[in-house]
């Protein structure tokens, strides 16, 4: 007599097996259709990466030419205002040079412009933009505000969100990255 265990036993080996098979049909449909790429097919898909990697090229290069990839310090509301309609993408940093938590959020921040080079980052001194801060709810330092399209997307108050449970004042980088790409502020960050 079959018990329970040993029916429930079998119909995961089953469910495992008809798993693994369905998954080497997909393999071996894949390569039947990689053999089957003739020299044009081939030509063809050289062409369309070349054609990518060109484009991407001068994307790059067109950022960079406007500040992407740097980490700079902009000057007043006229100069953020023209900088967030330019950009797609991009990170405000409002500081006060004689707070050290801001020096900490320097530091993450100077090392992540150059790898997300198709996010402009910029810092603001908060005492000097006290419209950019009334307008834009900033009562914290640092505060980095995300900004999507010209729009606000999420305001990073202070470290809280960022340091690990039990508090300290530092973190790392990977956790801003990661902060960043859960609102789609920066690419190719997996």
């Amino acid at each position: 007599m079959v018990t329970v265990g040993e029916k429930v036993e079998q119909a995961m080996c089953r469910a495992t097996m008809d798993l693994a098979t369905e998954q080497e049909e997909r393999i071996d449909a894949e390569i039947d259709r990689l053999d089957a790429m003739t020299k044009d097919d081939l030509d063809n898909l050289r062409r369309r990466r070349l054609e990518e990697m060109k484009n991407e090229h001068k994307r790059k290069t067109e950022k960079l030419s406007v500040g992407h990839g740097a980490y700079e310090e902009i000057c007043g509301e006229k100069e953020f205002f023209a900088e967030a309609k330019k950009c797609e993408n991009m990170v405000v940093h409002f500081y006060r040079s004689s707070t050290w938590h801001c020096q900490v959020m320097d530091k993450h921040l100077r090392s992540l412009a150059p790898k997300h080079w198709a996010t402009r980052f910029v810092k603001i001194n908060a005492e000097k933009s006290q419209y950019l801060c009334e307008k834009l709810h900033i009562w914290c330092l640092p505060s980095v505000v995300l900004i999507k399209n010209g729009k606000t997307e999420h305001t990073i108050v202070g470290l809280s969100e960022l340091v690990a449970e039990g508090g300290g004042d530092d973190f790392h980088t990977e956790t801003l990255e990661e902060v960043l790409a859960k609102f789609k502020i920066i690419e190719g960050f997996e």
